[in-house]
């Protein structure tokens, strides 16, 4: 089986880390011939904070996966850039925050045939795509230097108070499991339920039918769907090292937390 993976830092921060927030649903059209990450900058018309789905889409791609680092200080790290030419994006996520004072997104998503993480300011779209967009008004993800993993991170900030939020953004930090971080998600925002969207890392992943994807480190993008208190079932997209796949709803444990896990949580 997989190594557990180190970090170069202690855990000090906080393990879950959540920001509640009203939500606002918009339908988007990302340009072509430019760069995806000034598409959807322009198509969002200024806000700051969203989850973009974006599916059936076509392009230029560059993307990287999940691989083992080799500078002697990080847990996990990339792989060297890839490119997809004329690639369908069968279907991503976007998490959609600030980075070094300016707007920035993260990627996952399925391309061709492999997934993995896009990078947005090197991929172009041959045509104009339509994309669903959760817009946050009180909350945004924030790019921050995470001293445990020695990464810059996005995590979830509160910008305002809301009395009865429609939504709430979650950022689990490594080694958390997934499912027991969303039930406590729930248990603090006080919701029986949630539907579920977002992306992140698994160190290996175990899935209810009993299956494995046995890697160091894995990139996820999460199939949208309803969980509850009762019943934590995550169903998703997943790419370990060298371009390895699994699909499918995960187990209830043996799903830690590689680098950090960008969930949004909508309100049932």
């Amino acid at each position: 089986m997989a190594d557990t993976l180190r970090h170069p830092g202690p855990a000090e921060g906080p393990r879950l880390m959540l920001a509640p927030t009203r939500v606002e649903r918009r339908r988007i059209t990302l340009e072509a011939g430019v760069p995806l990450d000034r598409a959807i900058a322009q198509a969002l018309a200024g806000a700051d904070s969203a989850w973009i789905s974006l599916d059936d889409a076509q392009g230029d791609l560059r993307f990287v996966l999940p691989d083992r680092a080799r500078d002697g200080l990080h847990g996990a790290w990339y792989s060297a850039p890839r490119d997809l030419p004329g690639a369908t994006i069968h279907r991503a996520g976007i998490v959609w925050g600030r980075r070094e004072g300016r707007a920035f997104g993260h990627c996952h998503g399925s391309w061709g045939k492999t997934m993995g993480h896009l990078l947005l300011d090197a991929s172009i779209l041959s045509k104009p795509a339509k994309a669903q967009a959760l817009v946050f008004p009180d909350a945004r993800f924030e790019g921050e230097d995470d001293s445990e993993t020695a990464f810059t991170l996005f995590k979830p900030r509160i910008r305002g108070t809301v009395a009865e939020p429609e939504a709430a953004l979650l950022r689990l930090a490594p080694h958390v499991e997934l499912a027991e971080g969303l039930g406590e998600a729930l248990d603090r925002l006080g919701w029986d339920g949630a539907r579920l969207a977002g992306l992140g890392s698994l160190n290996t992943a175990h899935f209810a039918d009993g299956s494995v994807l046995d890697s160091h480190a894995t990139e996820f993008l999460i199939f949208p769907g309803r969980i509850d208190r009762a019943r934590i079932a995550v169903n998703l997209d997943i790419v370990g090292m060298g371009g390895m796949r699994g699909q499918g709803e995960l187990a209830s444990t043996g799903n830690r937390i590689c680098v950090t896990a960008e969930l949004i949580l909508t309100r049932l």
